[in-house]
C-alpha cells in the first residue's frame, strides 16, 4: 500500500486501465481498408473483468492484499504485455499494406501520451457534439433516450485527413466505458445500456451524458505510448530500482518536469549526525515512475519528504509513507538517521538534506514538535485526501503533457477513471469518498452519488477537489493496523505539521493548513538557511548544487528553493501549470 505522494496521480494510470482492459474486443474487418480496429463493448466494470484479463496475457493478477507499489508493478506488466501483443497484429497488418502511422510528437514525448482530450458530453436528447480529430475532421456524436434504459449513441466521422488514418474514441459515464476505433467515415450507432447502473449512475447517464473523449495518435503510435509508460514502473515493486527503468525516469522527468538529473561519480556522502538539527527537511527521489509523476503532478523535484527531529539524545527520521515490497513499516513512523540512511540507500533513493534558518531553528520547539509526532504515530498513510490537497483550481493544477502542455488531465476524465479504479480495486474508495463526502456536508455517498448531490446543493461538482482541506479535519482510518479515527496525513503534509506544531509559523499564528502543502510547497518555504555553507564533501560531490545530497546514483536540486515566506492561509489558492508551474506571490 505504498500510495506515498505520488497517489495523488492515479488518474493517469486509469487511462491506462481503461484504455487496455478489453474483455472480448470484438475485431471487425473494416471495408475496404482491410485493417481491424480496436473497438470493446460497453464494459461495466467489474473486479473479476480485471483478474481474468490479467491472467489471460499471463500476467499476475492483482490481489486486494497487495502492496500499492506491487498493484501497479503488475499492472504495467499486464499493460506491457497487451499493447506488445496488439502491436505485433497490427504491425502485420500495416506491413501487409505497405503503410505506416505519421510521425507525432509522441515520439519524442511518449510518455502519458495517450492521455485523451475532452470533447463534451452528450445528453440524452440534447444538442449534438461536434468536433475535429487527429483523423477525422468532421465528428459528430449525438444521445438519444430509447425505452428501457438503452441510450443510443450516434457516431458519425467523415472528411478524413487521409485513407489509412483511424480515430479513436472513449465513451464513458461513471459506470461504464468503451472504446471505439473507426478507419471509414458514415454513422455508428451503439447502444448505451443502464439497466446494470444503480439510481446514482442512471442519474448521472442521463443528467450529466456520455462523456466523449479522442485519443491524439493513431492506435499504433497509443499502444507504444503505452508501452513505453508502462515500462517506467516496472520497479514499483522491487528493492531497486534497474538502471534502465531509472533512465526512462530520468528522461521523463527532464522533458516532463524540466529536472536535470545527471549521474553522480560519487554516490554517498557521509554527514555527520551533529550537522543535522531538529526542523531540518530531507527531500527524497526514487526514479521508480510513481515518485516521479508524482513530482510532475506537483511541479516538484522530490516525490517524498520527511524531517529531522532529535529526542533524548537520538537523531530520528520522522515521515509518512507505508508499507511495501521494499519498505517494512506502515504509516507515520520514525527511524535512526543511522538506520535510515543505509536503508534508503539499498533501496535506490535519491536524497538531500537541507537545514533550518538559525531564526526557524530557534522558533522550532522540538518537545512539542516530539509530543505533536506520538499523538500521530502509527496513523495510516493519508489515502483520504492524497489527491485533493494541491488541486486548488478547476482546471490549473492538473499535470500537462508536452510539447506545448496544452493537453492536460481534467475533471471530466477523473469523473469516469476513479469510479472505474474503485469498481476493480475496491481500496481505492477511500482515495476520494470521505474526503468529497466532507466537503459537501454528506456521508456515505458512492460517485456517482456525490456527483448528484453537488447538483443538488448548486454546486459545480468540478470545485469540489478545490474546497480547501483543513487541518481539523479527523478521518476514518486505522492506527498501527486498528480502526481508528484520526488525520490523515501524506508525507509533505507530516513535515509541515511538525513545523507548524514545533512553532515555525508562529509568526502568522499557525495559520497554515498543512494539508494544503505539497512537497513543493514545503521547500520553497523560506525558512532554511541562506547564509548555509555546504561542507566540502557536499561541494566535492555535487559542485553546482544548491543543497546538500547524502545519497544516490542521480543528482538533485531544488527549484525556487527556500524563497516563499511564510504567510497565512497559503497554498490554499493557487494555479500549478506545466511548464512553469508559475505560482502568485501569495502561495
Amino acid at each position: 500500500e505504498y500510495m506515498g505522494e505520488y497517489s495523488r496521480a492515479m488518474p493517469f494510470l486509469s487511462v491506462v486501465l481503461a484504455l487496455t482492459l478489453s474483455v472480448n474486443i470484438p475485431h471487425e474487418n473494416a471495408l475496404l481498408s482491410g485493417r481491424t480496429p480496436f473497438v470493446t463493448d460497453q464494459i461495466i466494470p467489474k473486479k473479476e473483468q480485471l483478474a481474468d484479463w490479467m491472467t489471460s496475457l499471463g500476467a499476475q493478477a492483482i490481489d486486494e492484499s497487495d502492496p500499492f507499489s506491487t498493484m501497479v508493478a503488475k499492472l504495467a506488466d499486464a499493460v506491457k504485455r497487451f499493447a506488445t501483443k496488439e502491436l505485433e497484429i497490427r504491425r502485420k497488418e500495416e506491413a501487409s499494406l505497405g503503410i505506416t502511422e505519421e510521425v507525432t510528437d509522441s515520439s519524442e514525448y511518449p510518455y502519458f501520451a495517450f492521455l485523451p482530450i475532452f470533447q463534451g458530453k452528450a445528453i440524452p436528447n440534447g444538442a449534438t457534439l461536434t468536433w475535429s480529430g487527429q483523423c477525422f475532421q468532421n465528428i459528430t456524436l449525438q444521445a438519444v433516450m430509447k425505452p428501457n434504459n438503452i441510450i443510443d449513441l450516434i457516431l458519425t466521422m467523415s472528411n478524413a485527413k487521409s485513407y489509412f488514418c483511424s480515430e479513436t474514441t472513449l465513451l464513458g459515464t461513471t459506470d461504464a466505458f468503451k472504446i471505439q476505433e473507426t478507419f471509414m467515415r458514415g454513422s455508428t450507432t451503439i447502444e448505451w445500456d443502464i439497466n446494470e447502473s444503480k439510481a446514482t449512475g442512471i442519474w448521472d447517464a442521463t443528467h450529466n451524458g456520455i462523456r466523449a473523449f479522442t485519443f491524439m495518435d493513431g492506435m499504433t503510435t497509443t499502444l507504444q505510448t503505452l508501452t513505453t509508460t508502462a515500462e517506467m514502473f516496472t520497479s514499483c515493486a522491487t528493492s531497486t530500482v534497474y538502471d534502465w527503468v531509472a533512465d526512462l525516469n530520468v528522461d521523463f522527468l527532464s522533458k516532463y518536469r524540466g529536472v536535470k538529473m545527471n549521474k553522480r561519480s560519487i554516490k554517498d556522502v557521509v554527514l555527520d549526525e551533529s550537522m543535522i538539527h531538529s526542523g531540518d527537511m530531507f527531500g527524497v527521489m526514487r526514479l521508480d515512475g510513481l515518485e516521479p509523476i508524482m513530482a510532475w503532478a506537483m511541479g516538484s523535484t522530490t516525490g517524498h519528504s520527511a524531517i529531522a527531529l532529535w529526542h533524548e539524545g537520538e537523531l530520528y527520521v520522522c515521515e509518512s509513507t507505508s508499507s511495501s515490497s521494499y519498505w517494512p513499516t506502515n504509516g507515520v513512523q520514525k527511524q535512526l538517521y543511522r538506520e535510515w540512511i543505509p536503508f534508503t540507500n539499498a533501496t535506490s533513493h535519491n536524497i538531500f538534506h537541507i537545514p533550518l534558518a538559525p531564526k526557524y531553528r530557534a522558533l522550532f520547539n522540538e518537545t512539542a514538535a516530539w509530543e505533536w509526532f506520538e499523538t500521530v504515530e502509527g496513523f495510516d498513510y493519508g489515502f483520504q485526501n492524497m489527491m485533493w490537497g494541491t488541486v486548488d483550481t478547476v482546471a490549473d493544477n492538473y499535470p500537462c503533457v508536452p510539447p506545448d502542455y496544452t493537453r492536460c488531465l481534467t475533471w471530466d476524465l477523473i469523473e469516469i477513471v476513479l469510479p472505474l479504479l474503485e469498481r476493480y480495486i475496491s481500496k481505492f474508495t477511500s482515495v476520494y469518498d470521505q474526503a468529497f463526502n466532507r466537503r459537501l456536508g454528506t456521508n456515505g455517498l458512492d460517485f456517482p452519488g456525490i456527483l448528484e448531490a453537488a447538483h443538488q446543493k448548486g454546486i459545480d461538482a468540478r470545485t469540489i477537489p478545490t474546497i480547501v482541506e483543513q487541518d481539523s479535519w479527523m478521518y476514518n482510518t486505522t492506527r498501527n493496523g486498528s480502526p481508528a479515527i484520526g488525520p490523515s496525513l501524506v508525507c509533505c503534509t507530516l513535515v509541515c505539521h511538525m513545523w507548524k506544531s514545533g512553532g515555525v509559523f508562529s509568526e502568522v499564528n499557525g495559520t497554515i493548513n498543512c494539508n494544503e502543502m505539497s512537497n513543493w510547497d514545503d521547500y520553497t518555504l523560506k525558512i532554511f538557511d541562506e547564509s548555509y555553507v555546504r561542507p566540502q564533501q557536499c561541494v566535492h560531490a555535487d559542485p553546482n548544487s544548491s543543497v546538500c545530497q547524502l545519497i544516490g546514483e542521480y543528482s538533485l536540486d531544488v527549484d525556487h528553493y527556500n524563497s516563499r515566506p511564510p504567510v497565512s492561509h497559503m497554498a490554499e489558492r493557487c494555479p500549478s501549470l506545466p511548464p512553469k508551474y508559475t505560482k502568485p506571490d501569495v502561495c
